[in-house]
């Protein structure tokens, strides 16, 4: 199947930030390395930040695909599943290559998804996430509340961990990092969890 003008220039994008990070990007490289004049580019994205995150974006949702294709099928409850889906996501985004350049060089253009606002991609993680919640509260496997709520949770914990993963891999090691937010992911989902501010005997 021909690839539309849009994904390769995407492609484009992706094969410039991983060379030469974002800020060393400009319209004219992506243009050179798509094939095409930097007018036909503009009809498509209107600088370098806008084309890095319909790049970013695409990365990472076929990520999310991808593990919920391989993790869907498996044995297990809903929250089962979605601890395993959730713990693999967290440790294959930090290698996935644009994204740990962007880490790497470029950490700053990812601070107003972090503290001021969600990005696309973001939204539509959390909505997968709120959808496999809703598979595991009506298996029973997951407690009751509001699955957007839940799923927000999730969300922020997973993503703390993806940003800061270099650091829990050099202070925890790899595995250490990954098992320890399995177990915080379950602890959270499971039934009979203490609602917030009371103690367990």
């Amino acid at each position: 199947m021909q690839r539309s003008s849009r994904e390769e220039v995407l492609d484009a994008v992706v094969a410039s930030v991983e060379a030469l990070g974002v800020r060393r990007t400009t319209m004219a490289e992506v243009a050179r390395r798509a094939g095409m004049s930097r007018s036909t580019l503009y009809t498509h994205f209107s600088d370098v930040t806008e084309a890095t995150a319909a790049a970013l974006t695409r990365e990472l949702l076929a990520l999310v695909a991808e593990v919920l294709a391989e993790d869907g099928s498996a044995p297990g409850t809903g929250r089962q599943q979605l601890v395993t889906a959730a713990t693999r996501l967290a440790a294959t985004v930090p290698d996935q290559p644009l994204i740990e350049r962007i880490l790497e060089l470029d950490g700053e253009l990812l601070v107003p998804y972090l503290v001021q606002r969600l990005g696309s991609s973001q939204r539509t993680i959390l909505d997968t996430i709120a959808d496999l919640i809703r598979a595991g509260q009506r298996d029973g496997s997951v407690r009751d509340g509001d699955p957007g709520v839940l799923a927000f949770s999730v969300f922020l914990l997973v993503q703390s961990f993806i940003v800061s993963a270099r650091i829990a891999e050099a202070e925890l090691g790899r595995e250490t990092a990954h098992a320890e937010l399995a177990h915080l992911l379950d602890a959270c989902l499971r039934p009979g969890r203490a609602p917030t501010g009371t103690a367990t005997p």
